[in-house]
């Protein structure tokens, strides 16, 4: 941390516009839901790991293991297990090296197993033109998710996260 203050602290903890820490903090706890549904699913006995305290990295070892969806070597295991890095950087170094490299490096490897072309950094939800413009003035506040602006990790996990789901067997629908 830059300095033992109250205000370097309140600094320090608050997300900010270009910060891929809070969002790949909660993606990961997603991701972490969503394999431990899919083993509450396809595991004969998924109940017996009821109080196990699985690492993520078990989690996802177990889940390519049981997989009747996909192989074992299918890319989504590689990206969730990326992903996984990233979140431990980020969770246990305040300042990690070669972080930039490391998420662009992530955002290629899933843009390219998708297929999807990269959107707009600053595409803002329910904007039909997508052009990463400014919410307006008189935009509700935190409550109305419309107005938020996504980075690229941002929307390179979301596609991950639809990928793996779908893959999975899980029916993903957007809210419209």
């Amino acid at each position: 941390m830059a300095n033992n203050t109250i205000d370097g602290y309140l600094d320090w903890i608050t997300p900010k516009l270009g910060d891929p820490t809070y969002s790949l903090l909660k993606a990961h706890l997603l991701f972490e839901e969503l394999l431990r549904s899919y083993l509450g699913r396809v595991l004969p006995h998924a109940s017996a790991l009821e109080g196990s305290r699985l690492t993520f990295v078990q989690l996802l070892a177990v889940a390519r293991a049981s997989s009747t969806h996909v192989t074992p070597d299918h890319w989504i295991w590689k990206a969730i297990g990326d992903l996984n890095k990233l979140r431990n950087l980020l969770s246990h170094e305040t300042r990690p090296k070669a972080l930039k490299e490391k998420i662009e490096e992530y955002q290629r490897f899933v843009v390219q197993n998708t297929g999807n072309p990269l959107p707009d950094p600053q595409y803002q939800r329910n904007s039909p033109s997508m052009t990463g413009s400014s919410p307006p003035s008189d935009a509700p506040a935190d409550d109305d998710h419309s107005t938020h602006l996504y980075s690229s990790v941002d929307l390179v996990t979301v596609g991950l996260y639809y990928a793996t789901a779908t893959t999975l067997g899980y029916n993903v629908e957007t809210a419209a």
